[in-house]
């Protein structure tokens, strides 16, 4: 079992300038539009943004001081006070490449420690064994997250893009609509309370695609 420090503090020191999932294609695409119809490309990119911000609020991607939180590679530096356990669980994983780990004063090399890439799980290392980490401060400088985005998270990207811009042409709430034609038209509208019907919570990311981010998600530190 993974215990983790009391104090921890995450700062990104170098950001990712673009933190949306789609390319201009992809958006267009996904909102049926033509792959050279660029009228409605400044809608489409803030549609994107907010997804993208939804998706990592699903996944509970940790917020690091300097930018957005965001699965897209960044370079982090991550301070644990009071490291006193099995092994280091770092706020941000997938494709997790330690550039700088020290032990209080002491720098540590790669024989010092193995890193879990996937899972940004660090074990400490002592005599080729596997060891615990206790110490007053360990400061780890890594690089996390995708340089390019895979398939299954555009994939869920794309499914909520493109629900939220067919979204636009009419309202989920809208529970049934009724017209009466007899001398004078008159409209009926019943809306649904609480969470709309298929969405098992009150989060904006629909659940359809909340199962295809399984992958992504990490626990509450």
């Amino acid at each position: 079992m993974i215990r983790q420090p009391m104090q921890r503090t995450l700062v990104v020191t170098t950001k990712a300038t673009d933190l949306t999932l789609l390319t201009v294609a992809e958006r267009r695409e996904a909102a049926g539009l033509d792959s050279g119809d660029a009228s409605k490309d400044a809608a489409l990119l803030a549609l994107d943004q907010r997804i993208a911000a939804a998706i990592m609020s699903e996944c509970n991607i940790a917020i690091g001081s300097g930018n957005d939180p965001t699965l897209k590679q960044e370079t982090l530096t991550e301070t644990f006070y009071g490291a006193h356990v099995d092994r280091l669980l770092l706020a941000r994983r997938h494709n997790v490449a330690i550039s700088t780990l020290t032990d209080c004063d002491t720098a540590l090399t790669t024989t010092d420690y193995i890193v879990d890439p996937e899972a940004g799980i660090v074990t400490r290392m002592r005599s080729d064994c596997p060891s615990t980490w206790r110490s007053s401060k360990v400061v780890v400088v890594y690089a996390a997250g995708f340089d390019t985005i895979p398939a299954d998270l555009k994939f869920a990207a794309i499914d909520f893009f493109r629900s939220e811009w067919l979204a636009k042409s009419r309202d989920p709430l809208v529970k049934r609509v009724q017209t009466d034609i007899y001398e004078v038209q008159s409209t009926t509208m019943e809306y649904w309370v609480g969470s709309v019907p298929g969405q098992s919570n009150e989060g904006a990311v629909p659940d359809i695609v909340a199962g295809q981010l399984k992958r992504f998600r990490n626990i509450r530190l």
